[in-house]
C-alpha cells in the first residue's frame, strides 16, 4: 500500500511538474504543501515572492498582506480561496495584473476544490500577458487616429462625456476648442493629397506640443480637429487658442522648395449651466468656428463673442 501510494505521489509530482502553470496545493487552512517546477522557477526568478510563497507559507495571509497597486487583486483572489475550501464554489477565477520593474505582466488565476480526506485546493497561475497586449493593442487601435497618430472622434467623445459629468458634479469649469484647417481642399488641389495628409500631421503635431498633459486633442473628422481643456473657463480656452494659432502659423509643411504654411480657425465653446452636453459644448464651439471662417479664417472666435442671433441657428458648412 506504502509503495502505491509512493507511486501515485510520483505520478502526480511529475503531471503537475509538466504543466507552464504556475501551481500549488494548499491544505484546508490554506497553508502550501506542494508546489511545481514552474511556481518554483518563478519564485527563484522574483525574490520578494520566493521569501513568502514556498512550501509551508500561509497562502490566505500572503494575499491579505499584500500592497501596491495589485493589492485589490490579491484580496479578490483571497475571498476566492476561502469560498472553495468553505465548499461554496467548485471554481473561482480572476484576471490580474502582476507587473515587475523590468515588464508588465498579467495572470489567469484558478482555484479549485482538491477532493480528499485532506480537503484543500489547487491554485494555478497561467501567464496571459500575450493575450492581455494584444488586447490593450486593438483598444488603442480603435480609439487612435492613424494619420495623426491623435485619439479618434471615438476617444475624444467618451472622454470629453466623463469630463463634463465631472465639471457638472463639481462645479469646475471645462471648454472645448474645435479646429480647421483653412482651404484644405486648395491645399490639396495645389500640392497633392500628400502634402494635405502632412499637413494634418503637422498641425496635429504642433499642437500636441503646446498643449499640457491633461488636455486631450484629438482628430474629429477631416481636416477637423478638437481639443478638451479641462479646468478652463471660456476667457482661458480663448487665450489657449490663440496660442496654437500662432504655433500653427509659424510652422511649414514639407521639405526644401516644396515647403508651404498653413493656417487654422478655431472656436471656442465652454461648459454652461443650462445645457452641460458634451453635444451643447461642442455645437457652440462649431458655431464660434463658423463665425471665425466668417471673420476671415485663421482666427479665433469664443461662442460668447457669436452674435446672439446666430446662437440660436445651426452653423452653415464651412471650408
Amino acid at each position: 500500500m506504502t509503495m502505491l501510494m509512493q507511486r501515485a505521489d510520483g505520478f502526480a509530482d511529475a503531471v503537475i511538474d509538466a504543466l507552464s502553470s504556475h501551481i500549488c496545493v494548499i491544505d484546508k487552512d490554506s497553508v502550501i504543501v506542494t508546489v511545481n517546477r514552474a511556481w518554483r522557477n518563478f519564485t527563484l526568478e522574483n525574490p520578494p515572492v520566493s521569501s513568502c510563497a514556498g512550501v509551508g507559507a500561509h497562502y490566505l495571509k500572503i494575499c491579505r498582506s499584500a500592497s501596491g497597486p495589485a493589492s485589490e487583486g490579491a484580496q479578490q483572489f483571497a475571498l476566492g480561496i476561502e469560498s472553495i475550501l468553505e465548499g461554496k464554489a467548485e471554481l473561482f477565477q480572476l484576471e490580474y495584473p502582476c507587473h515587475s520593474p523590468e515588464v508588465n505582466r498579467w495572470f489567469l488565476g484558478e482555484v479549485t476544490p482538491l477532493r480528499n480526506r485532506q480537503r484543500g485546493a489547487v491554485i494555478s497561475h497561467m501567464t496571459i500577458t500575450d493575450r492581455k497586449l494584444l488586447e490593450l493593442e486593438l483598444a488603442r487601435l480603435a480609439s487612435t487616429d492613424s494619420l495623426t497618430g491623435l485619439p479618434n472622434r471615438r476617444y475624444f467623445l467618451e472622454t470629453a462625456n466623463l469630463e463634463v459629468e465631472r465639471a457638472g458634479r463639481f462645479g469646475v469649469a471645462a471648454s472645448v476648442a474645435m479646429i480647421d484647417v483653412d482651404r484644405f481642399k486648395a491645399v490639396n488641389d495645389t500640392y497633392g493629397h500628400a502634402a494635405g495628409d502632412d499637413a494634418l500631421r503637422c498641425l496635429a503635431q504642433v499642437c500636441r506640443k503646446a498643449l499640457r498633459h491633461i488636455d486631450v486633442l484629438a482628430r474629429i473628422g477631416g481636416e477637423e480637429f478638437a481639443v478638451l481643456l479641462p479646468g478652463t473657463d471660456e476667457a482661458g480656452a480663448v487665450s489657449v487658442a490663440e496660442k496654437l494659432r500662432q504655433a500653427v502659423c509659424k510652422a511649414q509643411v514639407g521639405s526644401g522648395k516644396d515647403r508651404f504654411p498653413i493656417s487654422a480657425s478655431f472656436g471656442v465653446g465652454a461648459v454652461r449651466g443650462g445645457d452641460r452636453s458634451v453635444d451643447a459644448c461642442l455645437g457652440r464651439a462649431d458655431k464660434a468656428l463658423y463665425a471665425a471662417k466668417q471673420a476671415g479664417r485663421n482666427c479665433v472666435m469664443s461662442f460668447a463673442a457669436v452674435p446672439s442671433e446666430a446662437q440660436d441657428t445651426d452653423a452653415p458648412t464651412y471650408c
